[in-house]
């Protein structure tokens, strides 16, 4: 197992707890010391305060499982606006939004418009007078339009 997943399995339930998703882990490491930085979402977005409020439930279970031999950093904080979207409920989260798609097949082009839509299965877009109904299973990633 490697440490990425070690942490991942020790953390994914104490901030699901909190009433957040763990999004992304990145470990990165500088001579003896690492970062460890947690991007988290939840429907109703992440605020500093639940930043600081899921670092402090980090810590000691890291410590606890003594994760790191030397010293360590936490960075907690929401992936960002322009992270893509990629699961069912990234897109639900994003409904009334402008949105781009890319599909996987390379030889489909991509769609733009406002996502009016989203379950486990399908997008809904409106494009113009439009609205095209998307199965996720063909989506590589969406981005939100600024």
């Amino acid at each position: 197992m490697s440490l990425k997943e070690k942490i991942t399995g020790l953390i994914t339930t104490p901030i699901e707890n909190e009433g957040f998703e763990l999004v992304e882990l990145k470990l990165a490491q500088y001579k003896k010391q690492h970062r460890l930085r947690v991007f988290v979402d939840s429907d109703h977005g992440v605020t500093i305060d639940d930043c600081v409020r899921l670092t402090k439930a980090i810590d000691p279970i890291l410590e606890e499982n003594n994760v790191f031999r030397y010293g360590y950093v936490i960075e907690v904080s929401s992936p960002g606006l322009d992270r893509p979207l990629q699961t069912a409920r990234d897109f639900r989260r994003r409904i009334g939004e402008r949105i781009r798609i890319q599909f996987i097949d390379p030889a489909t082009p991509s769609l733009e418009g406002e996502l009016v839509g989203a379950d486990d299965r399908f997008l809904e877009i409106q494009t113009g007078d439009d609205l095209s109904k998307v199965d996720l299973v063909q989506v590589k990633w969406g981005k939100i339009i600024f």
